[in-house]
C-alpha cells in the first residue's frame, strides 16, 4: 500500500509540473491600443480609416503592401477623434505598426496612406519605429497619434 501512495503521489506531481495547452487567442496574440486623431476634420469621400501592420524585416517597409489592415470606426471624445483597435491572429514576426487611411473600393495591392507610426507619431521624419515581435506577452496597449488628413501622409 505505501509504494502505491508514493507512485501515486509522483504522478500527481509530474502531472501537474506539465505546461497546460495554449490557447488560441491567449493574450500575446492580440494587438490592442487606441488611436488619437489630432486634428478634427474627417475625411469620408473614397476611402477609410485603418490600422496597419508592416513587415519590419523589409526595406521601406511603409511602401509596401502590409500584413494585415484593419477598418477603424473614429469615435469623437473631447473634441478628438480618439478610436480603440483590436487585432487579433496575428502571425509570427516583427512588425510595425501605423494608422493609415485606406482607399475605397479595396485593391489587394494598395499601399495606404500612412497617417501616424508607434514610436513616432506623426513626425514626418522619425526614424525610431516601435518594433513589435510577435507571439509578445507584454500585454500593453500600443497608442498612435495621428493625422486625419491624408494630405499630411508620412509615406
Amino acid at each position: 500500500m505505501k509504494y502505491i501512495t508514493i507512485i501515486l503521489f509522483s504522478a500527481l506531481v509530474i502531472f501537474s509540473a506539465c505546461d497546460p495547452p495554449m490557447e488560441v487567442n491567449r493574450p500575446g496574440d492580440k494587438l490592442s491600443g487606441y488611436i488619437t486623431h489630432c486634428d478634427s476634420v474627417l475625411y469620408m469621400n473614397g476611402g477609410y480609416y485603418s490600422i496597419s501592420l508592416y513587415n519590419a524585416d523589409s526595406i521601406n517597409p511603409f511602401n509596401r503592401v502590409p500584413v494585415r489592415t484593419d477598418s477603424l470606426n473614429l469615435k469623437t471624445r473631447d473634441w478628438l477623434y480618439e478610436t480603440q483597435f483590436s487585432m487579433d491572429g496575428i502571425p509570427s514576426g516583427r512588425f510595425y505598426l501605423a494608422a493609415t487611411w485606406s482607399v475605397y473600393p479595396k485593391d489587394p495591392n494598395e499601399v495606404p496612406i500612412v497617417l501616424g507610426i508607434l514610436g513616432c507619431d506623426t513626425a514626418v521624419n522619425c526614424s525610431n519605429y516601435k518594433l513589435l515581435p510577435y507571439p509578445n506577452y507584454e500585454g500593453h496597449f500600443r497608442n498612435i497619434t495621428a493625422w486625419t488628413n491624408p494630405a499630411k501622409r508620412l509615406n
